[in-house]
C-alpha cells in the first residue's frame, strides 16, 4: 500500500531554465543543486527537476515538451499568479472560479502545467 508521495520529479531538456523557473519565477527554495538536477522545498513533497535523457523511457524524444502537471495550493491566488506572471511565467489559463475554489494554470519552460489552486475559505 502506498502511503504518501515524498517527491515529484519533472524531467526537463534545459536544466538551467527549469531551475530558474522554479526558484525565481515560483519562488521555491533550493534544497540541493547539482549538474544532475535540483530539489526544491515546498510545504509538502519535494519537487525535483532532472535532465531528460534522449529517449527517456517515456518513448518521447528529448525536447518534445512537458507531460506533467503539478498543483500548488496557495493562500492568495491573485498574488501568487501576478508574482509568477511578472517574473516571466507563461499563462495557460488565468485565475478562475471552480467548484472547490479558484485556480490558474501556468507553463514552465518545458511546457509542463503548473496549477495554482486556492481552496474555498
Amino acid at each position: 500500500m502506498l502511503d504518501q508521495i515524498t517527491q515529484v520529479t519533472i524531467l526537463v531538456t534545459d536544466l538551467r531554465k527549469a531551475v530558474n523557473f522554479y526558484s525565481y519565477v515560483l519562488g521555491l527554495p533550493i534544497i540541493v543543486q547539482t549538474p544532475q538536477g535540483a530539489e526544491f522545498r515546498t510545504d509538502g513533497v519535494i519537487l525535483a527537476v532532472k535532465p531528460r535523457t534522449p529517449a527517456d523511457q517515456t518513448g518521447k524524444p528529448a525536447g518534445s515538451g512537458g507531460s506533467t502537471q503539478v498543483t500548488f495550493q496557495v493562500s492568495d491566488l491573485d498574488v501568487a499568479f501576478t508574482d509568477a506572471k511578472g517574473r516571466g511565467a507563461k499563462v495557460m489559463a488565468p485565475p478562475r472560479t471552480v467548484e472547490a475554489g479558484r485556480l490558474a494554470r501556468l507553463l514552465d519552460p518545458e511546457g509542463n502545467i503548473i496549477e495554482l489552486f486556492e481552496p474555498e475559505a
